[in-house]
């Protein structure tokens, strides 16, 4: 199968490099020139695309040649507002809705649903006032409105590689240590896209799944693992026990997938 993969960083190149490996054609998108040659290295037929929202690039339709597309670019909450995503997957939408393509995975986010301080699932509605990320949910909406047959992943935290659970707050003053945690690790998404791109539900023309640890630890659990795991100094807890927060239920609690405090 030819697979095109918009977005061939920490997770798209990964499994650009797994599909390759089981046969299929990749044909990749980097939003940087000097990427290409990385792509290039790994065998995928790589492509350059920047959305601004519009494209600037080199090539791009060739991604819409293929059978199966899947969309790996989050919203970039820290550059762009929910509007300026919602845009780039509009653009992605009206190009599929004038391609041959066939099938689309969608790469999105836990952070569609509200703290609840609870239990979520995917018949959970977003709720803007309590902590849905808008442009999570306008992504989604805009997606949701292709033809093609419709995958939808909203991932946990996503960890593996060099993204170590409390690494980044090593030495500082942090809330939440009683706060459960939702994670995936990266191999493990690999392995769940890689196995129903195989498998193909064929139920409905648009499903959408938890990709999550069915072990939700607290986060002081997983930080301080790390830390001992790694080597690195813990996080200092402040008087903050709790945040608001969520249990998301896995769509793949038999699939054995790692968990948070294995990574």
């Amino acid at each position: 199968m030819t697979i095109g993969i918009i977005g061939c960083g920490w997770l798209g190149l990964p499994l650009a490099k797994a599909l390759i490996n089981e046969g299929h054609k990749v044909i990749g998108s980097t939003t940087s020139q000097e990427k290409l040659s990385t792509l290039s290295d790994a065998g995928i037929e790589p492509i350059l695309l920047k959305l601004e929202p519009m494209p600037v690039g080199e090539s791009f339709y060739r991604l819409f040649e293929a059978e199966l597309i899947i969309i790996n670019i989050p919203p970039g909450r820290k550059r762009n507002t929910p509007e300026f995503y919602e845009e780039q997957i509009k653009f992605l939408k009206y190009q599929l809705q004038q391609s041959t393509v066939k099938k689309v995975i969608f790469i999105s986010s836990t952070s569609y649903y509200p703290n609840t301080d609870g239990l979520v699932d995917t018949s959970t509605k977003p709720d803007f006032d309590n902590g849905s990320s808008k442009g999570v949910v306008k992504g989604e909406n805009q997606i949701k409105q292709i033809e093609q047959e419709l995958i939808i992943y909203r991932c946990g935290g996503l960890m593996g590689g060099e993204r170590i659970p409390g690494k980044w707050f090593s030495g500082k003053v942090t809330q939440g240590a009683n706060t459960p945690v939702n994670y995936i690790h990266r191999d493990d998404i690999i392995r769940i896209i890689s196995s129903q791109i195989t498998q193909w539900p064929i139920q409905e023309q648009q499903q959408v799944y938890n990709l999550v640890s069915p072990d939700h630890p607290t986060r002081q659990e997983v930080h301080e693992k790390m830390a001992e795991k790694y080597g690195f100094t813990p996080p200092i807890w402040g008087e903050e026990a709790s945040t608001p927060s969520k249990i998301v239920d896995s769509d793949f609690k038999e699939s054995n997938l790692k968990s948070p405090l294995d990574f």
